[in-house]
């Protein structure tokens, strides 16, 4: 053992001889907070040698039980953890102790740090039982040593905004300068619990979706339970009384739901990889060191029971701004018209501005001046060809749906936004009343009016009327570009979601277009901590790469090559690819993103290239389970369930994909799931949030711009359909 740190369990056993159940009858070996460097390996340990420095994960479970099999074995009945009675612990020169349960430090990780990988498991755990993610407002009751790791974590699991209470002014200080933004000082009497919520939530300044109570009282988790939003979650990390007096009927009552945290599970990887990237520096927390005296021991353990100074100002990584690409042409209509005038698509090929008669102004509704209008592919297929898979233009329509503009009139009931605010609009607009739109899903409502969808009207025009529930309003530091990008990275932001991407998620995407270079920037910001982009193109490769790709691979369009670039992609991954991105939807792209991906893993379809593909189950004729769960049909909103089990003969490898599906193909012994992924929902706000504090950067993206005359309409449109250097063609009104 080189570096041993004092948890409040080994104090409460100091004093008491006992935790909670856990009582000491015979003397014990303290201490489990622990890294050191390996002295002698077992004959059948591989991944260690002789002089390798490790962090020790102390608990031991069975392997065997229902829990242990189920995967969570943190709740094994048979554990043997270190200083739990009757099992000794670390605070020694030596210990035994599983290989697999001893974990290689990187390079730049001291031991110190490895040992706080044992406290810091628990933050993560906690972050990880109530998905805390980038939407996720976090409140951490207690700012003791578990409450500072419960920060640190939940920052790096992407938290946007942290407020800690405490009673204790040094440990709220040591909070602010690790990264809360803001801290309550609060008392220990239930009687404050009314006041004290109201200024948590005037801290916060947002609603609390998350609280953690780093304590265990009944004033704490009163606290937590009445701060917490409707439907959020409240996790009970701190066990300090078996018993406690909390409102849980007013908290039943707003669906506010109790988590409970027992120590960790598979966490020393992430924690490791968290410190050696610097996304959490657990370095100044560590406040006092001893040796390993008599007499150093006593004093080490007296100074961890006082408080006061002993906790056991974190390194905040900044935004990276991207290199930026060269701009194309740019020509700003700045004249205003007299008649709304809009880019009407007439036949094939064939655009022309015309006027543009809106409709009433209903008492919810904005009429908004377009200032910035983004062409999508959509847009281009659509002038192309006169439809989208079967969305058929059967007459004149109004093209564009990715748009910002200013408020210049509001509805009667309109309370949130006022003539001259500067908006994003959401495109879509679903019934509200259909199951679909009742149960959250309105992305998939069959009655959707979208924007530039036949038979609705787009937004390239020099206004609109749209409802206010869909207009968001700009920060201050965010362009009306930027606000009309909102419409491509919501695909990016709504995979993310579908796919669960977070922290220990390794990406593959499939197509460097304006929608996997999105789709890269959202799973970034999701945490992804390896991402990998394929493409046939190099220009787009290297805008990807300037965008923040680990690797990149080039491809070709032939099937027959997949099992090679396969290969190069895993080999570029260094990892498993845990989650796939298809941003194209052809045979081809689909058949190398199931291939790529990692048993268990995901296959997200994002590109809808074809209505009809051929992808493989398998390299080679075997035995096949398919099982069509997943049930959205995500165009046509319907459901379906089959189960099929079959042979396929050695010439038969393939099954066709109908219409987009929502097909989850469980291949034995992978179980690749794949999922659908139609438009978003829900997904302004926190793309908002995302280029506010500069996560994420869509300005590179927007690679030339136009103004609104007839003859700039039709070069916008020829040079996004051209492709090559144009990624995002952008209309400024």
């Amino acid at each position: 053992m080189k570096a041993v740190g004092i948890c409040g369990s080994d104090v409460h056993y100091f004093k008491a001889m006992r935790v909670a159940n856990f009582i000491v009858k015979e003397p014990m070996v303290l201490g489990h907070e622990c890294a050191g460097i390996i002295e002698e390996v077992g004959s059948e340990v591989k991944h260690l040698v002789v002089g390798d420095r490790v962090a020790l994960e102390p608990g031991i479970s069975c392997s065997r039980c229902n829990i242990c099999k189920d995967g969570r074995y943190n709740l094994c009945r048979n554990m043997k953890f270190f200083s739990s009675p009757p099992t000794n612990g670390s605070l020694a020169n030596q210990v035994v102790h599983p290989a697999d349960l001893c974990f290689k430090l990187p390079e730049n990780v001291s031991m110190e740090e490895g040992a706080m990988c044992e406290p810091l498991s628990v933050g993560i755990h906690a972050c990880r039982r109530a998905n805390v993610g980038p939407e996720t407002n976090v409140l951490i009751v207690g700012a003791g040593p578990i409450g500072l790791v419960m920060m640190l974590a939940a920052r790096a699991f992407g938290a946007p905004r942290i407020v800690i209470v405490d009673v204790d002014d040094y440990r709220l200080s040591v909070g602010k300068d690790l990264g809360a933004d803001q801290f309550v000082k609060v008392s220990t009497s239930i009687q404050d619990v009314d006041a004290e919520v109201g200024e948590i939530q005037k801290a916060m300044g947002a609603q609390v979706d998350v609280a953690f109570d780093c304590v265990g009282f009944g004033k704490t988790m009163s606290t937590a339970l009445n701060a917490t939003r409707a439907g959020g979650k409240v996790c009970l990390v701190g066990l300090g009384h078996s018993e406690m007096t909390v409102p849980l009927t007013p908290a039943a009552a707003r669906e506010v739901d109790i988590v409970g945290i027992f120590r960790y599970k598979n966490t020393w990887p992430l924690c490791l990889e968290l410190l050696k990237s610097g996304k959490i520096d657990v370095k100044p927390l560590v406040t006092h060191r001893f040796g390993f005296s008599q007499e150093e021991v006593v004093e080490a353990f007296e100074t961890s029971a006082r408080g006061g100074s002993a906790i056991k100002k974190k390194e905040r990584t900044h935004h990276r701004r991207k290199k930026e690409m060269g701009k194309g042409g740019m020509s700003h209509g700045e004249k205003k018209e007299e008649e709304n005038m809009a880019a009407w698509l007439v036949a094939k090929n064939t655009l022309k501005i015309q006027p543009f008669k809106l409709p009433p102004l209903g008492p919810h509704d904005v009429k908004v001046r377009m200032k910035a209008v983004g062409i999508c592919g959509s847009d281009v297929h659509y002038l192309r060809a006169m439809r989208v898979a079967d969305f058929i233009v059967k007459e004149p329509m109004v093209i564009g749906h990715e748009c910002a503009g200013i408020i210049e009139e509001v509805g009667s009931e309109v309370k949130h936004l006022v003539v001259g605010d500067r908006v994003a609009l959401e495109p879509g607009i679903s019934c509200s009343r259909c199951n679909i739109c009742k149960d959250g899903r309105y992305n998939l409502c069959r009655d959707m009016k979208f924007f530039a969808t036949p038979p609705f009207h787009g937004s390239l025009a020099n206004q609109v009327v749209h409802p206010a529930d869909l207009c968001f309003k700009l920060p201050e530091n965010v362009s009306l570009e930027e606000g009309a990008m909102c419409e491509p990275l919501s695909v990016g932001i709504h995979s993310c979601r579908r796919a669960n991407v977070g922290p220990e998620t390794n990406v593959l995407i499939v197509g460097a277009g304006p929608i996997g270079l999105v789709m890269m920037l959202a799973a970034r910001a999701f945490g992804a901590p390896r991402i990998v982009i394929v493409d046939v193109d190099d220009y787009r490769l290297s805008v990807a790469k300037d965008l923040g790709a680990d690797q990149f691979v080039k491809v070709s369009t032939s099937i027959q090559d997949v099992d090679a670039e396969v290969g190069e992609i895993q080999k570029a991954m260094g990892a498993q690819v845990d989650v796939a991105f298809d941003c194209v939807g052809f045979g081809k792209t689909m058949s190398t993103a199931l291939n790529a991906t990692r048993a268990g893993g995901k296959v997200c379809l994002v590109g809808m290239g074809h209505s009809e593909m051929t992808v493989p189950l398998t390299p080679a004729a075997a035995r096949y389970f398919v099982s069509h769960h997943l049930l959205y049909k995500e165009i046509t909103g319907y459901c379906i369930m089959a189960d099929v089990e079959f042979d396929l003969p050695s010439s038969c490898r393939h099954v066709n994909l109908y219409d987009h599906s929502l097909w989850q193909f469980q291949k034995h012994h992978r179980e690749v799931d794949i999922v659908g992924v139609f438009r978003y929902k829900n997904t302004w706000p926190l793309c908002l949030e995302f280029l506010r504090s500069g996560k994420i950067d869509v300005k590179p993206l927007i690679t030339h711009r136009f103004g609104f005359s007839q003859e700039e309409v039709v070069e916008a449109f020829e040079t996004s359909a051209r492709g090559g250097s144009a990624i995002k063609v952008m209309f400024n009104l």
